[in-house]
């Protein structure tokens, strides 16, 4: 009776993949095997998003298949949907009886399907009982997922389809396992169905190989398979909609020039190596860190790049960037010390002084239908969704960029830093952060566009004077959204006033005490040397 153990393999070569399947399994360091016990590496693997040549990369694919021999099995735009009709009635049957009993559980249901013969009967009693257990596992968590219950006609549409594609895919391939060699591998390409991607989980739940080429850069297997069990790989681009999958192997016809350019990008400038091309980042998205500093550090590290500071990192299509999110409450004793920090900033193209408040227009009416149609069926906003809507204000910035906007606001939505205003309800004030992030001013989108992610992170920094008008909650609104981005926020109040901290959950910045306050401090621009100087330093 064979007992499967599979673990997660502990490193991949996302250019051997093919290799690694085809070889026994005893040759693995992780596979072990104790009388009938087999523990043995499982690979679960994605590539996100496509490289700039997309012959080259479907020709890679077919390599990967053929080096894998026959041990790496296409599914994606092969599924076998067949079923006799014998199994069909009993399905039906199954169900019918289901909804009389307003719902069986999942255990109840797979202890049916099995009496009704309506699961593969395996000669080895192990992968028999292996493969029920793994059924009762796979239809819990969906039903989980869709509310809990057994009688939801998505229920009865994926459970059916499980059932299909348990005996017309998994079944022959347990038949004639060969146990030298292990489980085969599947792989996918694309997008998948609700029911395919159940169906992967499946396959992977049972010990199965999946390997999932995701172009559009949507990461959907690590959804379903969970991110701590994949290994990925991020290509340059994600495509706005897969190409098709080509029915031959593409040639290559890349001059030498070219292909040696490709592989000195392959070596050279990929997620972790430190070493980027401008823009490199382009289609990813952002994720802020914010920094807890001194006032000194604040400043310092205002200057310096993204990828020189403490916990930079780039990871599955998203660049984490560390930021600068800080109150300054008076003003130093020193003031030459103090306006040289400032003007070391706003001396940078990059540097975005504000001075007049409010310097957002809060936007006004309901906003409720568009928020409820751009939600996805978790309830979180979708930045695909956002990008397709008629409403969505930042049509005309380059898709990654939007697509890095759209992440940025369904985080700021989701858990918001602002504070509700007058018993304001959580819902009404998610409502509230989504309505006034659809109109950031331009030379804030402007900062946007030229930010190149591991370069310079520009600042958004505010001296109020309380002379004409008060930080307003749509202002918070919009520093909060930048935060989220990834930009620097530094907000100086030199009377040592709140201004933020009325709309802004203060845990979500540094608040920096200095020596004096001053109610007549206007801001000091720069000496006429110092511009001069400046321009070539």
């Amino acid at each position: 009776m064979v007992q499967l153990h599979p673990v997660r393999v502990r490193t991949w070569d996302p250019e051997k993949v093919g290799e690694w399947l085809n070889k026994p399994v005893a040759n693995h360091t992780e596979t072990k095997v104790e009388d009938e016990d087999i523990t043995y590496p499982q690979l679960l693997g994605e590539f996100i998003g496509l490289p700039l040549d997309e012959d080259d990369y479907f020709a890679s694919i077919y390599e990967t298949m053929e080096s894998a021999g026959g041990r790496l099995i296409r599914l994606s735009g092969k599924m076998n949907k067949h079923i006799e009709q014998d199994r069909l009635k009993a399905l039906q049957d199954l169900f019918e009886m289901n909804r009389k009993e307003n719902g069986l559980s999942a255990s109840r249901i797979v202890a049916f399907l099995d009496g009704k013969g309506l699961l593969p009967r395996l000669k080895d009693a192990g992968l028999n009982r292996r493969l029920r257990v793994v059924m009762i596992d796979v239809l819990k968590s969906f039903q989980e997922q869709s509310g809990g219950s057994t009688v939801q006609s998505s229920f009865r549409r994926v459970a059916t389809d499980l059932v299909k594609w348990t005996f017309n895919h998994i079944e022959p391939e347990l038949i004639k396992l060969n146990l030298e060699k292990g489980l085969p591998g599947f792989l996918w390409y694309g997008d998948a169905t609700e029911s395919e991607k159940w169906f992967l989980k499946l396959a992977s739940a049972f010990g199965f190989h999946v390997i999932v080429y995701d172009p559009t850069g949507e990461k959907w297997f690590g959804k379903m398979a969970g991110e701590e069990n994949l290994h990925s790989h991020s290509f340059q681009v994600n495509a706005e909609s897969p190409p098709p999958f080509p029915e031959e192997k593409p040639k290559r016809v890349g001059t030498v020039a070219y292909r040696a350019t490709q592989e000195v990008d392959r070596l050279l400038h990929h997620d972790d190596s430190g070493l980027y091309k401008p823009f490199q980042f382009k289609s990813y998205v952002t994720h802020s860190i914010r920094l807890k500093t001194t006032i000194d550090e604040a400043f310092m590290l205002a200057k310096e790049r993204a990828m020189v500071r403490p916990s930079f990192s780039v990871e599955r299509g998203v660049v984490h960037i560390p930021v600068v999110f800080a109150k300054v409450m008076g003003i130093e004793k020193d003031r030459k010390r103090f306006w040289d920090n400032i003007h070391k900033l706003t001396e940078r193209e990059d540097t975005k002084l504000v001075r007049s408040f409010p310097f957002i227009e809060e936007r006004k009416g309901n906003q409720q239908f568009h928020y409820r149609a751009a939600l996805d069926k978790n309830g979180r906003l979708d930045p695909e969704k956002m990008k397709k809507s008629n409403w969505w204000r930042y049509s005309k910035l380059p898709d990654g960029v939007q697509t890095a906007i759209g992440e940025a606001i369904a985080r700021h939505v989701e858990k918001p830093i602002l504070l509700p205003q007058n018993g304001e309800s959580f819902e009404d004030l998610q409502l509230y952060a989504f309505s006034q992030s659809m109109t950031l001013p331009d030379p804030v989108i402007q900062l946007i566009q030229l930010f190149d992610y591991p370069q310079f992170v520009p600042t958004l920094l505010f001296y109020n004077e309380e002379k004409d008008g008060e930080l307003s909650r749509a202002d918070a609104n919009a520093i909060a959204l930048i935060h989220s981005f990834g930009l620097d926020n530094i907000i100086i109040n030199p009377q040592g006033h709140q201004d933020i901290e009325r709309w802004v959950d203060t845990e979500s910045f540094d608040v920096h005490w200095l020596d004096e306050r001053s109610f007549n401090e206007p801001f000091q621009e720069p000496s006429a040397v110092r511009k001069f100087l400046g321009r070539f330093l």
